[in-house]
């Protein structure tokens, strides 16, 4: 009898196992984003912004966002959870980084989706592609209760970008998609930005949550180039008017 019981305590633990290890295979990964604006002199924001016409915005000292990426084993997909709206005097709503992105990863290539100019558009692109000069660490961090390696990643004008990442996690992806070495980034620093993952939720999560938008149009690297130039010759000095008549300050990517 004792045996039994024994026998059947062994295969109810190996079960509960068996589950925590299929459920670590689909949920969310919830992130922060805390954004260090500056002045045009360099100095920490908080000063007063002049601009065309006469007008005058007052910068926050720092932009906080928070982005997620749900994954399972169909697949993995970026975006933003909440706006991103600075509080500013003048009447002007900052809003920074532009159209809103969403990022779908699929082994090492990243389709970005996003809106242009009221077009939806697609982009295909290597995933890390701006990671070409990465230095690779000994130095590790606990992030999201997962062990995380270090890389430090040199881009234009030698600035450097720190990214943290694990290679525990089933799928490669990265919040930013030219920062990625391997695994799945979970941290991202630099001098004006830190991103790191707060929680991670396992749960189930539908296949059609990776469904590429079907009206958005694929666009090459060169097509978006161009398109991204006639659309700041448009902008022209970065201000436009929002649905309730409120001007917008808004910041290329």
């Amino acid at each position: 009898m004792l045996k039994k019981f024994y026998t059947i305590c062994l295969l109810v633990t190996a079960a509960v196992i068996n589950i925590q290890a299929q459920d670590k295979t689909s949920g969310v990964i919830y992130y922060e984003q805390v954004i260090e604006l500056k002045m045009a002199n360099g100095q920490p924001g908080g000063g007063v912004v002049a601009f065309g016409g006469g007008g005058s915005v007052t910068l926050p000292k720092s932009i906080t966002n928070h982005y997620e990426i749900e994954f399972s084993p169909a697949g993995a997909k970026y975006q933003k959870t909440i706006e991103d709206v600075a509080p500013a005097t003048g009447g002007l709503v900052m809003r920074m980084g532009g159209s809103e992105r969403e990022m779908f990863f699929r082994d090492e290539k990243v389709i970005e989706s996003f809106e242009l100019d009221g077009e939806p558009l697609m982009m295909e692109n290597k995933l890390g592609y701006g990671s070409a000069k990465a230095e690779n660490t000994d130095e590790t961090k606990m992030i999201a209760g997962y062990t995380c390696k270090k890389a430090v990643i040199t881009g234009l004008n030698d600035a450097k970008t720190t990214i943290w990442y694990t290679p525990e996690l089933a799928f490669k992806a990265s919040p930013l998609s030219a920062f990625w070495t391997e695994g799945v980034v979970l941290g991202i620093e630099n001098d004006r930005m830190k991103m790191f993952a707060t929680s991670i939720e396992y749960r189930k999560v539908k296949d059609s949550e990776f469904t590429l938008p079907k009206k958005a149009r694929l666009l090459t690297q060169e097509e978006y180039a161009k398109k991204m130039e006639e659309f700041r010759a448009k902008m022209g000095n970065g201000i436009s008017v929002g649905p309730n008549g409120e001007r917008r300050v808004i910041r290329m990517n």
